[in-house]
Order: C-alpha cells, then structure tokens, then sequence
C-alpha cells in the first residue's frame, strides 16, 4: 500500500516512468517477435538440426562461378546406392504448372513438385487423410496440402479425386496434409508421384549432372564425420563428371547446407522464395536491446533525480529507527509494482498494434504468440531485468542517505550523481540519433535505387501468363493471332513474348557455351524473346540488329548478347562482337546484336551475362506475354485482354501482372527494413523526449523559487529558457559527436551490399540533430513558460 500511495502521490513522475517502460517493452517484445519468427524457419521439424539440403556449384578455371541452391539429379540417387552413412535422402523437382478438376475448376500452382516418396519420412508432414507411407510411390497418384483441397474440392472428400496436370497428365489424390506454417523455406501445395517427371523429362534426365532444379535434402547416421563425407562428394563429382569437366575447364562442387541456414543464409540461384537477411535480423534485434535499454535508463535518470526530493523522508524513516533492509524493500516494492503495471500495460498494447506491425514485416496475423512459450520467457525476463537494472540503483541511492545530511538537505549537490545522470541521458540521445539517421538512410538509399535509369521501360506494362495447356503444333499460329487481336484494341500500342519479366533473377542458367573453336565454358542466362521485346521495353542497341522476320536463319542460328555477356565471352567490344561464332550446347550461332545492359533486377544487383534466342512462344510452356496499354480505361482493357486470351487459350486461368509493380517488390524487404527503423527511431526519440520532460519538470521544481526571482528582477523568458537549455544543448552535441561515427561505420557497412548506393551525405547526420535539437527545445520551452507564469507571492510565500 505504501508503494501505491507513493506512486500515486507523484503523478507525473509515475505517468511518465510508466509510460516510458511501457513503450520500451513493447517495442522491444515487438522486434522480438520478427527476430524469433525470421529464426525459426523449418525449426519445427522433429530432425531439424538432422536435415541437409545438397546444392550445386560451378566454377570456371578463371573463378567465375554459379551457385544453385537446387542440385544436379544423380547425385540423391547415388547416395543412395553409395554412401551407407546416408541415412535418408529424397529430392523434389517443380515446375509452374495448371491444375484442372472438372474443367470447371482450373488454376496456376506454383508450389508443385514432383516429390520422392521418401521425403516425407525427412520431414514431418502431418496428414488428415490417405496413405502417409506409400501414397505417391506409385505413378500418376498425389498428396495435396489441406487449403488445395478446400480451393478445388470444397467440402467433398478429395481422397480418390482426379486433377489434371496441364491436361497432360492426371493424378489421383491419395493423401491430405495439413499446410506447412509460413514460417518454412519452402511450401508444397500438391505433391506429384516422382515417376511421372519422367513422362515429361524422360528417364535420360536421371543421368545428367549438367542439369540443375533438383532440390535434394537428406540426412546423416548419427557419428559421421562431416569432413569425410565432403570428400567423398568431392570424388563423387570427379569419378561421374570429371572428364566432362576438364573439358569445359570446368570444376564442379556438391555442398551440404543444414536445412535451419537456409532462410537467413542461403541467397543463390533458383532459392524457392525470396529468403532473408541475417544481418537484418541482427540488427534489428540490437535495437530491441537498445530500445529497452533506453528505457532503463529513463526510469533510472528520473528515479535518482527524483531521490532528492525524498531525501528527507529517507531520513526521517532513518531517525525514527527503519533499518538500511527496510528502506531497499520498500523502494524496491515501488519499482517492481512500477514495472509490473508497465509490462501488463505492454502485452495489451502489443495485442492492439500486432495486426499492424504483421502487415508490415508480413508475419502471419494468426500466428499466436501467446501460444509461444519463448514469449512468456522473454517477459518473466524483462520483468525481472527491468526490476534489478532499473531498481538495483535507485534503490542503493536512496537507502544510502546519511540522517543528518538528509534532513537537512545537503545532499543535492553530488557531482557523481549529476555526472551519471547526463551520461544516461547521453546514451539515450545516442542511440535516438543512429536510429534517426539510420531510417533516413534505408529510404534514401531505396529512392536513390528507384530514381536511376533501369535502361528498359516499364511503365504501363501488364504480363500475361503464357498458356499451358496448348497444342504445340499449331501454338505459334494461334499466338501470333492473339498478338495480331491485341493489337487491334486503341488501347493497346505493343505485345511481346518473352521468357522472364523484369523483376528477377533469370531462372534459365545455361553452362556449355564458349566462342567456337574454344573449350572455354563459362555460364550464362538465357531469355527467350520475340522481334517485339526491343520496341516493347526499349531496350537499347549498342551494335548490330534485333531478330527479324527477314533473316529466316535467326531462329536457329542467332543471339543477341547483352554488355556484360560480351566482356564475359572476352570480346573487346560490342561491335566486335558483331559476326562472331558462338559454340552453345554443340550448335553453332552467330552474334548479331549487342543490348546496353539493363537491370532485370534491382539496381541494388550488379548486371548479369545475358544471351537472348528468338523463341516467339516462350520456352516449352514457360513465359509470358508482355502487353503495352494506355494509362486510360486501365480496367476494361484488361477486361478485354481477359476475353481475348479465353478465346484463344481455353482451359487456362487467365493471370496478369503490371511489370512495375512486380519489379518493385524487389524493393519491398529494405522499404519494411526502413519502416521497422523508422517506426522504433520514432520510439526512442519519444521515450528520450519523455526523459527530458521529466528531468525538466523536476529541475523548474528544484528551481521554481530562482525562476520567480529572476523573474520579480526583469529576466525575460529567453534567458531563463538558455538557463535550463544550455545543459541540454551540450548533451545533445556530445552525442551527436559519439553518434556520428558509429552510425558513419554501420551505414556503410550496409551499404556495401548495393551494387549501386549514394554517398553518406552532411544531411543524413544533420537531419535528426535538428529534430532532437527542437523537440527538446520546445519541451524545455513549455515547461519553463508555465513555471515563469506562476505567481512569484505563491512560489516564494515560505522564503
């Protein structure tokens, strides 16, 4: 009760302490929870420090090299049949296909795999229906995930059901799983018996170690020497492959990789989805230490400045017989009702504000933290901390008052404590200003990305899903005719087929390619286009010409190279490159054009070695159709582009993008980085802010009788505010000057993962000096105006 009647006795004080703790500890559960969530990917599988995926690399004899995070498809098999102390290994392949049930219900899977039968006893999938063990051993059978089922079945039994694949292929649906959490690397919506890849690959692709896609993941016996076994993957590659490689003067490198690195580590070609950043997380997680810390260290300052004004009762509790213990007990019941209202306070602003922090770092809103025990743990150890770190030195301040001293008040003078104070609040200040300059940074650095030339337009462009199910005899016709249909609407000015859109990374990497005559193999990516896709894009030029319909021979005999695919082949210049004969695969082809190098991804990428074939209809059933409109009449148009594409391609779902908005996501992890910065900047200023209204109000307390005084002998209100201020301005420079540097050497850090970054300019660090600078000025300015305006009878009548 004490506690209670003491902290209800000083308001103010105790709004602000709890307030300030408040935020703090929701900040910080806040980022946590990112932190946990960003850490924990493929974690919940029972052998999840057991699992491995294998992928494949290859170098070049002069170091260039290409990483996969998929594998060539021998290598499962034969661990299979070699390696003993491979317990378990299992591999899945996926191509984008379209599903059909009942004609009537048709839509584009992108998380479709053909899948080993023994990758379900790596993983722990958890079935409601169907054959768990044997389900897809056999061909044409098939699991699908429990939200695919709903989407084509409904409320009927799926078990027994059949989908087909691209109208190619059908599948009876044996099993039923429930759907994988988000927080995993990859998703399998339906999973299609293995054999059946051999219907559209054929059984040869078992044999092939130039291939790549294979995802293969496995596990060890318990007491292999990892060192051992990646030597024996080594002589794996040599035995199967090492003639082939010589060669091409190639080296080639089966590498292990646990399952639980992937999502924060793994960044190489083919990755199943966009996968994390360790750094982020790092980071991200030492503001949730510095923001709670920031908050310590409030309650810190204004508990030992507010011990002043208690010194007296110290005393008098002293003089009338309580004991040292007494006095620490007390106080300490005072910090720990303090901060138990402040974390219950905490956890019910962390439910109203989760929905929104999930739609910004796209954690999934039914992900129940309250479930988690992690969460609980991190709050019985805030709690306990934040009582210790925050009470332990208080609490030693005040129960140390000597009687005499304190009754007579002589103890307010104490440099040390003076001195402790300032560095607290200096550390606070810091910590605000990294923070500031930090988001200013991240969103200029992402505009800086956005306002540089790409080298192709993409404005007004939408994409087209090319049509999977088609006849393959007659599929050039019908599209050339859609184009033509295209091209009639007054909205539409340009149609184009190409294999990949701006916005990623190529997915078609090809090795075996080299000037004729040579051996020197290098890798390439490859897009498929069409004599539109320069006018379509403006792409540039350098040399040479584009595709034509006048040189029947390009289909089959030309490229077109970009920039850095001409210095890759060690061509001196475009226009050299012009007429020069190119090895690929076997077939000889001649370079007939040059394109300036544009960005296919980010600009935050350097640029890529691209070849270009004409492939008017994509690759096989991969591509997409590319269509140019006006900025009018934007959705019946695409009502339009709907029907078209329904008449020329039925049974496939019709899917569209717009370009630019598809190029921009690529942007989407550093602009939530940015925001999460930005949104505990403002945090941590505020709190800051908090500590210097709570400083400020007690010094006008200490000093309201000097204010009336100086007030009562014509001090203007300038004055007294400098008199106040200039304590403040010299925190507030000493941390810009401890800020600077720090932030400096962090930023840069950061920036050195963009191909293109700006420089760290003056502004970045003057920017959040300013803000500090006003937001402090005026709360200083306000206080001291309502204490200047009291009545100087009231404030000295005991003088």
């Amino acid at each position: 009760m004490v506690a209670f009647r003491n902290l209800w006795k000083n308001k103010l004080f105790s709004l602000i302490n709890i307030f300030g703790l408040t935020i703090g500890m929701a900040a910080c559960l806040l980022i946590l929870v990112y932190v946990y969530f960003e850490r924990s990917y493929d974690s919940y599988h029972e052998r999840s420090n057991e699992i491995y995926r294998l992928r494949y690399e290859r170098v070049s004899e002069t170091g260039e090299a290409v990483r996969f995070a998929s594998c060539c498809p021998p290598a499962a098999p034969r661990m299979r049949d070699q390696f003993p102390e491979v317990e378990i290994v299992a591999r899945c392949f996926t191509r984008q296909a379209t599903f059909t049930f009942n004609d009537d219900r048709k839509f584009i899977e992108d998380q479709n795999f053909f899948v080993e039968q023994e990758y379900f006893d790596i993983f722990n999938y958890e079935f409601i229906a169907g054959d768990a063990k044997n389900g897809i051993r056999e061909a044409n059978s098939c699991y699908i995930s429990e939200s695919t089922a709903q989407k084509y079945f409904g409320d009927e039994d799926p078990i027994g059901k059949i989908i087909s694949r691209d109208r190619q292929l059908n599948f009876k649906v044996t099993g039923v799983y429930k759907d994988f959490p988000e927080n995993s690397h990859m998703q399998i919506d339906i999973a299609l018996s293995y054999p059946n890849l051999w219907d559209i690959y054929g059984r040869d692709i078992e044999n092939s170690w130039g291939d790549s896609g294979f995802y293969t993941f496995f596990i060890l016996r318990p007491g292999t020497n990892m060192d051992a076994f990646k030597t024996k993957l080594a002589n794996l590659v040599e035995t199967e492959w090492g003639e082939a490689l010589k060669h091409y003067k190639l080296n080639a490198y089966l590498i292990p990789q646990k399952l639980t690195d992937i999502h924060l580590n793994s960044h190489f070609q083919q990755e199943l989805k966009t996968n994390g950043d360790k750094q982020t997380v790092n980071f991200l997680f030492i503001i949730a230490i510095f923001i709670i810390i920031i908050a310590w260290v409030n309650y810190i300052n204004l508990s030992t400045a507010r011990s002043l004004t208690r010194a007296r009762e110290v005393g008098l509790r002293k003089v009338v017989g309580a004991a040292k213990s007494q006095l620490m007990g007390q106080f300490f019941m005072e910090t720990l009702v303090l901060n138990l209202i402040a974390i219950i306070l905490a956890i019910g602003l962390l439910e109203i504000i989760q929905p929104a922090f999930s739609q910004i770092t796209n954690i999934p809103k039914n992900y129940l933290l309250f479930n988690q025990l992690w969460f609980w743990l991190c709050i019985v150890i805030l709690f306990s901390v934040g009582v210790v770190l925050s009470g332990v030195y208080p609490i030693l301040v005040l129960s140390s008052y000597k009687p005499i001293s304190a009754l007579k008040g002589k103890i307010g003078n104490s440099t040390k404590g003076i001195s402790l104070r300032k560095l607290l609040v200096i550390f606070q200040v810091v910590m605000a200003l990294i923070l500031m300059t930090s988001t200013f940074t991240v969103f200029n650095q992402i505009s800086y990305l956005k306002s540089k030339a790409l080298g192709l337009s993409i404005e007004n462009v939408i994409a087209v899903k090319a049509p999977r199910i088609r006849n393959d005899s007659s599929i050039r016709i019908k599209m050339a005719s859609f184009k033509e249909e295209l091209l009639k609407a007054p909205n539409i000015s340009k149609a184009s087929v190409v294999t990949e859109i701006p916005g990623r990374q190529i997915y078609w990497d090809a090795g075996g390619i080299m000037p004729a005559g040579t051996q020197d193999s290098k890798n390439y990516q490859i897009i498929g286009i069409d004599y539109d896709f320069v006018d379509l894009f403006n792409v540039q030029l350098l040399a040479g010409r584009n595709f034509s319909k006048d040189f029947v021979t390009d289909e089959k005999q030309a490229l077109i190279f970009n920039e850095t695919a001409v210095k890759w082949m060690g061509f001196e210049s475009a226009e050299k490159a012009i007429g020069e004969r190119v090895n690929y695969w076997g077939n000889i082809y001649n370079i007939i054009g040059v394109f300036k190098d544009y960005h296919q991804q980010s600009p935050k990428q350097d640029f890529e070695q691209h070849i270009y074939r004409y492939l008017p209809t994509g690759r096989d059933i991969r591509g997409m159709i590319s269509i140019k409109i006006h900025n009018q009449n934007v959705g019946s148009t695409i009502n339009h582009i709907e029907e078209l594409y329904s008449e020329f391609f039925p049974g496939n779902p019709f899917n569209f993008v717009f370009v630019d908005e598809y190029y921009n996501q690529q942007y989407k992890s550093d602009q939530m980085f940015g925001t999460v910065f930005g949104v505990f900047a403002i945090l941590a200023l505020f709190i800051t802010t908090m500590g210097v209204l709570g400083l400020t109000s007690f010094m006008i307390e200490q000093r309201t009788r000097e204010i009336s005084i100086r007030n009562v002998l014509g001090a203007d209100l300038y004055r007294i505010l400098f008199l106040f201020g200039k304590e403040f301005l010299y925190i507030i420079l000493i941390s810009f000057v401890i800020a600077s540097p720090l932030s400096y050497l962090g930023l840069s850090s950061w920036l050195e993962s963009f191909n293109l970054r700006m420089s760290l300019g003056l502004e970045l660090f003057i920017a959040p000096l300013i803000i500090t600078l006003l937001l402090t000025g005026t709360t200083i300015w306000v206080l001291v105006l309502f204490a200047s305006r009291k009545n100087p009878v009231e404030t000295m009548r005991y003088e």
